[in-house]
């Protein structure tokens, strides 16, 4: 993994906070690091089989890894969140209800930097919807490779979400230090990636605000 911690704990933005301030940001990349690393580990892994087990077994194993792989990557996107929203703000990321709908509304105030990641923002709530929200407010759904006996190895579509996050700790970093990045990283949707930076570099407020609600209209707004 190549996360630089230094890079953004020495970043202009973090060096203005507190001391206390500045090691629960480090804390919170810490965190987030530890998980990726949980992840990617638990995707790799293989889990110990023996001639005596049946295939049944084997195909169970296989949806373990890929349910979990969905709920660890929610949980960096939390850190992600958090890391995003302590460095705009300059305090915990704290919502009293809606943990998205208080992101929303930090996204579209007046001249914020990281209303840059918005567009993957979005896309990690959409994952979250698609991959995770079932298994962890209902109960675990039956997969359907399971049931036709076709489930080998993890589905790499289900670690997209942690890729667009260490794919852009980067652009993380120079905000930090008051640069605005040139360029943008592939959130899972070249063309809607490409227009919203176009927007975003606009600087036009009205017109990033409009699109950022665009974006969220369609997320069932429920965490």
């Amino acid at each position: 993994m190549k996360l630089d911690v230094r890079g953004l704990y020495e970043s202009k933005c973090v060096q203005n906070f507190s001391e206390d301030f500045q090691r629960k940001i480090a804390y919170k990349i810490f965190g987030m690091m530890l998980q990726l690393f949980y992840t990617e580990e638990s995707s790799r892994a293989n889990f110990h089989k023996n001639g005596q087990d049946y295939e049944t077994i084997n195909q169970l194993h296989s949806a373990a890894k890929s349910q979990w792989v969905a709920v660890s990557s929610r949980m960096i996107f939390e850190y992600f969140m958090h890391i995003l929203y302590m460095l705009g703000k300059g305090k915990d990321f704290q919502p009293s209800k809606s943990a998205t709908k208080t992101f929303k509304r930090w996204l579209k105030e007046p001249g914020n930097p990281y209303t840059y990641f918005s567009i993957s923002a979005v896309r990690a709530f959409e994952f979250d919807r698609l991959k995770r929200t079932p298994e962890i407010h209902a109960g675990s759904k039956l997969p359907r490779k399971v049931l036709m006996l076709t489930a080998d190895e993890i589905d790499n579509g289900i670690l997209s979400l942690i890729l667009i996050i260490k794919n852009q700790w980067q652009f993380v970093i120079e905000i930090a230090n008051g640069i605005s990045p040139e360029g943008w990283v592939s959130s899972g949707n070249v063309e809607g990636d490409e227009e919203w930076y176009k927007i975003f570099s606009s600087g036009d407020q009205e017109h990033i605000n409009k699109a950022v609600e665009k974006m969220f209209q369609k997320l069932v707004i429920s965490t």
